[in-house]
């Protein structure tokens, strides 16, 4: 398919559903949360964590909401972006993709982070591809999505 900007933030708009942007915030926080938990154990604390956060951590993963300026913020402001309801400027979008990329991917002795193939066929890889480089970059994806819907 010839895609045209507008179509393919219209297809995406339909894929990244507020349930689909929930689901990979969830699988993420998990990620997250059980380096957290590795790291603490390396450390010899690995009840590092009082109950009070242990308890707020649970009831931001149940709602997959966090205020402040965080991951799960930068995850929201790229899956807007991949849905063509957001408009960032540069510097604000490598800010959050810096902090996504970081998070996920930067071991404790590399200076940047290492990103394995797998992750761009993810929803947070494929949102983050859109942020980094326009929604163009998509369209082969999209044009995958199209002929598994046909069949």
């Amino acid at each position: 398919m010839n895609w045209t900007k507008e179509q393919a933030y219209a297809k995406l708009q339909d894929i990244y559903t507020d349930r689909v942007m929930q689901d990979e915030k969830r699988r993420i926080f998990q990620q997250v949360y059980r380096h957290l938990h590795e790291h603490l154990s390396d450390l010899a604390v690995s009840s590092g964590l009082t109950e009070q956060a242990e308890k707020q951590l649970q009831f931001f993963k149940e709602y997959t909401f966090m205020p402040g300026d965080n991951l799960f913020q930068s995850m929201r402001f790229v899956f807007f972006l991949a849905r063509g309801e957001r408009k960032g400027d540069q510097a604000e979008t490598e800010q959050h993709l810096a902090r996504i990329y970081k998070a996920l991917f930067q071991p404790a002795g590399l200076k940047n982070p290492y990103i394995p193939d797998s992750f761009w066929e993810t929803p947070l890889g494929v949102a983050c591809l859109v942020a980094e480089e326009g929604v163009e970059a998509v369209y082969p994806i999209l044009d995958e999505i199209e002929e598994v819907e046909k069949v």
